[in-house]
């Protein structure tokens, strides 16, 4: 096939599709929705990376969307909410209220405002870091029962994207599952190396990619934070191009190797890691289609095609809390697309539905509201 010797085979020119697609909705949607909490008072994630520590970003995370991780960093303010909106519950357990109000989803009315809005592509959140799938997966998880929608709704959601012109894309938080470790991330070298690095997780991770490449022939591989150490992924790679051969794959796919895990190698991690945060994407990483920046129109290279992603205020997923002052309008939307756009870049603008799959009145109204910007 093309592109047979080298992993990732779109990254100096793209698709048609990909390269006119200057607009595309993700989508935060899981258990995090149901205490839908992160504090509302903290910078955005561009913002702290600037000015503040690793450590207070992680006790202070402002994506709902991480209230697992949050609630295990005692003194935090999402450990706090926990305590005193739930009590000694366990995260897991939000799953029984979810997978009944998720039922209530009407993903016909979502993409129609997608649609509407000019959004050329969709990208969902199909597992987030706490492990919870958002379909009825034939891979369960082995450490959490039932740990899955019981319905395919990312089957339904790319049916109803496709009916409407727009391509499809999958998220899957592929080195973090918090459900395959015990401890929290409080630091850089945590969120790189705090993962299960084992052949069951491995073989879990890949059979998931596997699964959704071969149900959905998903246009857009989104990974996050990085991937376990399996020397399978370029066979991963491989496989969808031949399956999906105009798809494309985003750059969180980093694979960090062990010996980083003795002390030594975790500090020098903790002084890398914090660089690369901050630096907007401008550093190298060995898999990738296209760059992705977040929070962030600030790109600094013209060699390569990119996508900046960010929520409507300061988190991904659903924040009941967020304060007014913090909705981002359709007129910056439409700014941040024209600047962005000759540069090889993309807008990837993130909807947080409730715990019911209603899209928060806010969200709904920049939606609307991006009718008269649509180009």
């Amino acid at each position: 096939m093309k592109g047979k010797n080298i992993p990732n085979i779109h990254r100096h020119n793209p698709p048609e599709w990909f390269k006119k697609s200057d607009f595309g909705i993700f989508i935060h949607w899981g258990l995090y929705s149901v205490p839908a909490f992160a504090p509302a008072e903290t910078e955005d994630f561009a913002a702290i990376l600037r000015t503040k520590s690793p450590e207070y970003l992680f006790a202070n995370q402002p994506y709902a969307e991480w209230y697992k991780n949050s609630m295990m960093i005692k003194d935090s303010p999402v450990y706090r909410f926990h305590k005193d909106h739930y009590g000694d519950m366990s995260y897991e357990e939000f799953a029984r209220t979810f997978k009944q109000t998720a039922k209530n989803v009407d993903v016909e009315e979502w993409t129609s405002l997608f649609s509407a809005a000019g959004a050329k592509y969709v990208v969902v959140v199909t597992k987030h870091h706490d492990g919870f799938v958002m379909y009825n997966t034939r891979h369960k998880n082995p450490r959490v029962d039932g740990f899955n929608l019981d319905f395919d709704f990312v089957g339904d959601l790319a049916q109803a994207c496709r009916a409407r012109g727009m391509r499809f894309g999958v998220y899957y938080s592929s080195l973090l599952d918090w459900t395959f470790t015990g401890k929290p991330i409080t630091k850089v070298s945590d969120l790189f190396l705090c993962n299960n690095n084992s052949r069951e997780y491995m073989d879990y991770c890949r059979n998931h990619w596997l699964e959704l490449i071969d149900r959905y022939k998903p246009d857009i591989l989104w990974s996050d934070i990085g991937y376990p150490a399996d020397p399978r992924l370029e066979d991963l790679f491989r496989y969808y191009y031949e399956q999906v051969p105009e798809g494309v794959v985003n750059d969180r796919w980093t694979q960090f190797p062990n010996w980083l895990r003795n002390p030594l190698g975790r500090k020098l991690l903790d002084v890398l890691a914090a660089k690369w945060m901050k630096a907007d994407g401008d550093y190298d990483v060995k898999y990738y289609d296209y760059r992705t920046i977040e929070y962030t129109s600030e790109w600094r290279r013209n060699d390569v095609w990119f996508e900046m992603c960010r929520g409507m205020d300061k988190s991904f997923g659903y924040n009941k809390y967020s304060n007014p002052k913090d909705f981002i309008t359709a007129e910056e939307v439409r700014k941040t697309i024209d600047e962005i756009y000759p540069k090889k870049g993309r807008l990837l603008l993130n909807v947080g539905p409730d715990e019911n799959g209603n899209i928060p009145e806010y969200q709904r109204k920049v939606l609307a509201d991006l009718q008269n910007y649509k180009t």
